[in-house]
């Protein structure tokens, strides 16, 4: 009897068999949880890097503005705490510091593993870095618009004041500073209206034309003598061909110009006024759109470098249509030769050169004047102008991250 017993008894596996299966789901369960840990570190590691970027251009953005207020290290760990889960990484410590125009940031969190011990407390931990430039940074933009009438058809100028009163309303809200942010405008055709008022300065000349003088001068120019048809040059009586020769408006309607100005009641008016007509000479709305960013005569409100380190000086070129006549010719191959001229002048001087051709134009030539290929548009309907607008807003207003 006690023999079958322990006979039944070693025969049965049915015990053996669950404590088996038990110990063999111990590793698995271990290695499930640790595959569960791995991916929570992963996200919060991403997590905190975004909240980290984030951060580093909010605080950046403050500096900026004059708008930084206590510490730079309670600044940041505020604006990282608010763009993570405190339930899920905790103990989040952050160092910031200012190195020049930058501002870098670092910071570490922990995470609670699901099973105590399958890390060690290193491997739970996440970390990042980010910095963001900081400058207080000012922007002198100019604005050179095609008014020829070519631009009265398919809806482009109603496009175009539409796009250009967007892009205003952009730049004044990242003028946070008074002097932050001006905008010139410089209308033009085959000649650009400066108005009346510099009638009696030196640099003008009423030669060429029987019968015009200051008194009864429109208030429009031509271009000068080549090669100072392409250059900033300072004016001077001394060198007649210096000078810029004033002509009776051939249209009627071209705008004038509007100079440098912190005025955005009056960028929005100039930009009302503006009406279609004449032919097409791109060389100069860019040549007044240079004399507009540089202090020297015949527009003086220009800042420079040497006194505004951080100054951006920018144009942004939009035209519809070829070059079509100048003060010499309509032959549109030598007008084009000026105005690659000019576009290789502007950008040698330091300024940012943006192109836009809408729906027609010398694409290759708008191409070769832009700062980068990025910086030329080309807009297949006058719809496209808004948006086209929007982004050259964006980028000439972001900030951006170094690292």
């Amino acid at each position: 009897m006690m023999m079958n017993k322990l006979r039944r008894f070693l025969a049965d596996k049915r015990g053996s068999l669950a404590v088996a299966f038990a110990v063999s789901m111990y590793p698995v369960m271990m290695m499930i949880c640790a595959a569960i840990d791995l991916s929570r570190m992963s996200q919060q590691q991403a997590r905190l890097q975004a909240a980290l970027d984030s951060a580093a251009l909010r605080v950046a953005r403050q500096v900026a503005d004059g708008k930084l207020t206590g510490d730079l290290n309670a600044a940041v760990l505020k604006a990282v705490q608010g763009n993570i889960n405190p339930t899920e990484l905790v103990n989040v410590q952050i160092s910031a510091v200012m190195d020049g125009g930058v501002i870098r940031v670092s910071g570490t969190g922990m995470i609670n593993p699901m099973i105590a011990n399958i890390l060690t407390d290193n491997n739970l931990q996440v970390s990042g870095t980010s910095a963001a430039t900081w400058r207080t940074r000012k922007i002198d933009l100019v604005l050179v618009l095609d008014n020829t009438g070519s631009m009265a058809s398919s809806g482009k100028m109603a496009a175009l004041k539409t796009a250009a009163k967007n892009l205003i309303a952009s730049m004044q809200a990242v003028a946070t500073r008074p002097d932050a942010v001006r905008i010139g405008i410089v209308p033009f055709d085959t000649q650009v209206n400066i108005g009346t008022t510099y009638k009696n300065q030196s640099w003008l000349s009423y030669s060429g034309v029987s019968n015009l003088s200051a008194s009864n001068w429109t208030g429009c120019v031509t271009d000068r003598d080549q090669s100072y048809d392409v250059n900033d040059t300072t004016p001077t009586t001394s060198v007649p061909g210096t000078l810029f020769p004033a002509r009776q408006c051939s249209t009627g309607v071209l705008a004038s110009i509007l100079p440098l100005t912190t005025d955005w009641a009056a960028m929005n008016a100039k930009v009302d006024q503006m009406s279609p007509s004449g032919n097409t000479n791109v060389t100069i709305g860019l040549a007044w759109g240079f004399h507009m960013l540089t202090p020297s005569q015949p527009l003086t409100e220009a800042r420079t470098l040497a006194t505004e380190p951080d100054l951006e000086r920018i144009i942004i070129l939009l035209t519809d249509g070829d070059n079509t006549q100048n003060r010499w010719t309509t032959n549109g191959n030598s007008i084009d030769a000026r105005t690659d001229l000019a576009c290789t002048n502007v950008k040698a001087n330091g300024i940012t050169l943006y192109t836009v051709r809408v729906i027609n134009g010398d694409a290759a030539l708008l191409r070769r004047c832009a700062s980068q290929t990025t910086m030329y548009y080309d807009v297949s309907t006058a719809a496209q102008l808004i948006p086209v607008f929007q982004a050259i807003a964006a980028q000439i207003g972001q900030l951006r991250l170094t690292q």
